[in-house]
């Protein structure tokens, strides 16, 4: 994740947190918080080892649909050592695929399998945004393409 990433999301979080406020989902292309050189992200109490088996995962959808957009939506923050952590359990996923053929890309691996996986029946009724490489919030429903179906995939 790139610094403007950084900077702009912890206030936002912070604000969240402090208002109770979880009407907002907000989002990052994969690339940027899945990256894994970068402990300022934690993806399901991974914060460097292991992700990328879910890269690896998410590779194989892209292989399936090079269409797919594929996001992970943020939850919270954590103080860590002196630092802040981002934490996310969640990829929200844009895909011509159907259903079927995302259960079974997701489900195939024995060690990494979600604990939900789900078409996103209220894609546009929640307001969610895509962080941007410059930190500015862009709406999510930009990233939907036509013939594109909304998923969610989630650890516990």
């Amino acid at each position: 994740m790139n610094p403007q990433q950084k900077t702009a999301i912890i206030p936002i979080l912070k604000t969240v947190e402090a208002t109770r406020s979880y009407q907002t989902n907000y989002w990052f292309a994969y690339q940027d918080y899945l990256d894994p050189t970068d402990d300022f992200t934690d993806f399901v109490c991974e914060r460097l080892e292991g992700k990328q088996a879910y890269l690896d995962l998410i590779q194989e959808l892209l292989t399936a649909d090079q269409t797919a957009k594929i996001f992970v939506q943020v939850y919270g923050y954590e103080e860590y050592e002196n630092a802040f952590v981002i934490c996310s359990d969640t990829l929200i996923i844009l895909s011509r695929l159907s259903f079927s053929e995302i259960e079974h890309i997701f489900n195939a691996p024995k060690d990494i399998f979600p604990s939900d996986i789900g078409i996103e029946q209220a894609f546009f009724a929640q307001q969610s945004f895509v962080v941007g490489e410059n930190g500015d919030l862009l709406p999510a429903e930009n990233f939907c393409a036509k013939g594109h179906s909304a998923y969610y995939c989630w650890w516990d």
